[in-house]
């Protein structure tokens, strides 16, 4: 009897230190998901630089991917040869989760595999899943993401949020997160795209050039091919937090015109400077307006805020968000503590913040934290719009095209001179009208004034 049980105890032991030293000679190296920004979920992996059983050097490129903000190249923290990829290119994948194995041929990449696509450890004996002991059953067993297996349906409070805007049940629903969680890219993937589908031109028009059934030459052919293009996950959001922020809030928006004849003139100037290499700084107008805006909202700390939770948070600095248009959609960056710059330092931020978010490599704490966010339409021609609110502020200031204008001379005469249009839009629930119009009024009468505003700002 002790000779069976040394044996049978004896092979269990044989076992574990066999385990252990396999695992020990398994040298290779997990490459994870980065997490970039407290907020960030999910990032899509945009395109694999290596190819799997490629040689690979550390400090090489061996991926990129993009968050709903910026796109970022991955370098591989070591040499070796990439053994395995769990994702592939457009893949939404969660932070922290394992996307590839870098060692040397021959090693062992199945423990590192991510969770969604490990097959079910089985009994060996019967053919079945084992179960948990009695007792044990707070033992739970940790992915290779190292988190606990969430039960069917469970959601991340992101998915949550997502789901409650868009009217979704997630009962039911598996996701593709750690342990089958719900993330926020199951519920944006929900429901399913239309398909692409061939439109036919109706037989039958109520046109006069229709009813003889006939089509003249030079016409459009009878069908047309409609292309499917596929939403990016930057795009997605983009559209999520622009129909939230209609939904959940009361927009007004205010418009009004400045004189524009000091600013045009200052423009001028500065350029002149620039060009002659007199200045460092190329001041646009964006630079001064978005100047006289940080320095005129301290006065009117109504709009310079945060709407949270049934609360106003109400800021003594101006941490100034900037629209900017990138091939990837749009982003805004944060100029921080823009009321206590002068205009050679925050147009510089300005210019550098703009062009790190057109070549995707801003980073993504630089876009939050603004207190109310400029968007420039002026240098399309516009003349009015209406800006839709950056949740959670409560104000967002629209700068239209610079247009002439008629106004009336001390004399009673007429003359045209150029204006600025100011759109400003409120959200009516905590803001008044009064307040945004008395701050429109403010910035116009800065602006109108722009050159002796900048002797006394610096």
């Amino acid at each position: 009897m002790f000779h069976n049980f040394l044996a049978f105890y004896g092979k269990k032991l044989y076992l574990i230190i066999s385990k252990g030293v396999a695992e020990k000679e398994n040298m290779s190296t997990p490459i994870t998901m980065p997490k970039q920004g407290q907020s960030v979920e999910t990032c899509v992996l945009l395109e694999w630089m290596k190819k799997k059983g490629e040689q690979v050097k550390q400090g090489e490129i061996l991926f990129s991917y993009e968050t709903d903000k910026a796109s970022f190249e991955f370098e591989s923290p070591v040499s070796g040869v990439l053994l395995e990829t769990f994702f592939s290119a457009q893949d939404d994948v969660p932070v922290h989760t394992a996307v590839a194995v870098i060692g040397e041929p021959g090693e062992s990449v199945e423990h590192y595999r991510p969770e969604k696509d490990r097959p079910a450890e089985k009994n060996h004996e019967t053919g079945k899943i084992p179960s948990l002991p009695a007792g044990e059953a707070s033992a739970l067993p940790v992915s290779a993401e190292g988190t606990i297996p969430q039960e069917p349906g469970s959601a991340s409070p992101r998915a949550k949020k997502r789901a409650d805007e868009r009217g979704i049940d997630l009962t039911g629903v598996n996701g593709t997160g750690p342990g089958v969680r719900i993330i926020e890219r199951d519920v944006l993937a929900l429901p399913a795209p239309a398909r692409t589908r061939r439109m036919q031109v109706p037989e039958e028009g109520t046109g006069r050039h229709d009813r003889s059934g006939t089509v003249e030459r030079g016409a459009s052919p009878a069908e047309d091919t409609v292309s499917e293009v596929k939403l990016s996950n930057m795009r997605k959001i983009i559209g999520s937090r622009m129909h939230q922020s209609l939904q959940q809030s009361a927009q007004l928006t205010m418009h009004a015109w400045a004189d524009a004849t000091a600013l045009a003139a200052c423009r001028k100037r500065f350029k002149s400077l620039f060009k002659e290499g007199k200045s460092a700084a190329d001041i646009t107008i964006t630079d001064m307006v978005a100047l006289a805006a940080a320095r005129t909202l301290p006065s009117h700390p109504e709009l310079n805020g945060l709407y949270k939770e049934e609360k106003v948070l109400r800021y003594r600095h101006v941490h100034l968000a900037m629209a900017v248009d990138t091939p990837r959609g749009l982003m805004v960056p944060v100029v921080r503590f823009a009321d206590l710059l002068p205009l050679s330092s925050l147009s510089a931020q300005i210019k550098e913040l703009a062009a790190q978010c057109r070549e995707g490599a801003i980073n993504p704490d630089l876009l939050s934290g603004g207190t109310i966010t400029i968007s420039n339409l002026g240098a399309f021609g516009i003349e009015s719009f209406t800006p839709i609110l950056n949740p959670p502020q409560v104000a967002i200031l629209g700068v239209n095209a610079i247009v002439p204008r008629p106004v009336q001379t001390e004399r009673g005469g007429c003359e045209v001179r150029p204006h600025i249009g100011f759109s400003l839009t409120i959200d009516h629930r905590v803001v008044d009208g009064a307040p945004g119009a008395r701050f429109l009024k403010a910035l116009c009468d800065a602006v109108a004034a722009i050159d002796s505003m900048l002797a006394v700002w610096g």
